[in-house]
């Protein structure tokens, strides 16, 4: 009779085992059934890190939280305060003659307040977790100036659709509504760099001063003559010339002030699969058969 094993250690064993042939994790019998939300479900969050100008690239991680409960039937499946993750794509940043950016970024997963984690599924493959750009899409237009050093500034209100249905866990949905806060008002700060600076008035200048005029000494005149001797010539007038004016001095102009760009404003978040891009690729012309009759006429 060999001896039976611990009962620490057999349950340890089981577990091996029960891992090795698949056995997946089945909820108690008394769960309640999921929360589903269904697909085209618009979930509204906000930037809580800015996306900066100079140095966003495609691969780069987009945080975000709900601003707003999504609800489903009277119940709450995503509850404000929620975080969101996602991934930038690509950027069409803003040109001096367009003062706007296009940016594409798919959404990976979702967090709970209490640390419950969803990934969002693909709409291809429902439940499954996204992997890529197929997943569930956004192209977010923004109103920005090449000049502003940022694309996305702090609580940028942006729009997820879900291209898929997702199931949520509704015990865990219902722990994680207490927990959850919403982003207060005034919460998300400008993360511009930009500081606008005030002028410096300039100085008046001072104004001329008048020339003298002239001096005049008046001559003497001259004596007449007599018979016996001739008179004498009179002296001319001695003309002392004046001195000019001096001319005004100019002012100091001041310098001007330093101005920043308005902050980025984003005009619509649009589901991927119907974006139409600010510089699409023209098609290809082709000529026609008509076309082709009248230059062999001509």
């Amino acid at each position: 009779m060999g001896r039976s094993l611990p009962p620490l250690l057999f349950a340890i064993v089981f577990l091996s085992l029960g891992i090795e042939q698949g056995i997946a994790y089945q909820p108690p019998a008394d769960a309640p059934p999921p929360v589903v939300l269904p697909s085209a479900s618009k979930v509204e969050m906000a930037l809580t890190r800015p996306v900066w100008a100079a140095k966003a690239k495609a691969g780069d991680p987009l945080y975000l939280q709900t601003i707003f409960p999504v609800t489903v039937g009277n119940s709450i499946a995503i509850p404000a305060g929620t975080y969101v993750a996602g991934t930038i794509d690509s950027i069409v940043p803003p040109t001096r003659k367009v003062a706007r950016a296009e940016i594409d970024v798919h959404f990976d997963q979702i967090i709970f307040a209490d640390g419950y984690t969803v990934a969002i599924p693909d709409a291809d493959q429902p439940g499954a977790p996204a992997a890529g750009p197929g997943a569930t899409l956004s192209m977010v237009t923004v109103q920005v100036s090449r000049n502003n050093d940022i694309l996305l500034d702090n609580g940028s209100q942006i729009e997820m659709t879900l291209e898929a249905p997702l199931a949520l866990n509704a015990a865990r949905v219902a722990q994680a509504v207490p927990l959850s806060r919403p982003p207060a008002p005034g919460q998300f700060k400008p993360a511009t760099l930009c500081r606008p600076m005030p002028g410096t008035p300039g100085t008046p200048g001072t104004p001329g001063t008048p020339g003298t005029p002239a001096t005049v000494i008046p001559g003497t005149p001259g004596t007449p003559g007599t018979p016996d001797s001739p008179g004498t010539p009179g002296t001319p007038d001695i003309v002392i010339p004046g001195t000019p004016g001096t001319p005004e001095t100019p002012g100091d102009p001041g310098t001007p002030g330093t101005v920043c760009p308005p902050p980025p404003l984003v005009i619509s978040s649009t589901p991927g699969g119907v974006t139409v891009k600010q510089n699409p690729t023209p098609p290809k012309k082709t000529k026609t058969r008509l076309q082709d009759e009248k230059k062999g006429q001509s």
